[in-house]
């Protein structure tokens, strides 16, 4: 996988749009970021998975995901997509928008 595949995901999410956040490429679902590129050489992704979605991603994963702090709380998993199945990362980007995206918009996935 590759970024332009992170972005193919990240904008076929209703109501996904891509910013700048920090001088970064990131995504966001009615002005809630889901998920920060990192830096391109690295091949990592940062997703807002919420405390229990990091915590099991990083526990199932752990060749893939990690738990990432900020200030002092688990904040969002770093996803290194470099070698990841294509149907898990989609899986993990659309568990980070349904994380941040309003009830009303989480029933379209459904």
């Amino acid at each position: 996988m590759d970024a332009a595949a992170v972005h193919r995901l990240a904008l076929g999410l209703p109501e996904a749009e891509e910013y700048e956040h920090g001088g970064l490429p990131a995504f966001r679902v009615r002005g809630k970021r889901f998920a920060t590129m990192l830096d391109p050489e690295t091949s990592t992704v940062n997703l807002m998975l919420g405390e229990a979605g990091i915590r099991e991603a990083a526990a199932a994963w752990p060749e893939h995901c990690s738990e990432q702090w900020y200030a002092g709380r688990l904040s969002s998993a770093h996803v290194d997509f470099s070698d990841i199945e294509p149907g898990l990362l989609r899986e993990l980007i659309t568990d980070a928008w349904r994380n941040r995206a309003p009830a009303p918009l989480r029933h379209l996935l459904d």
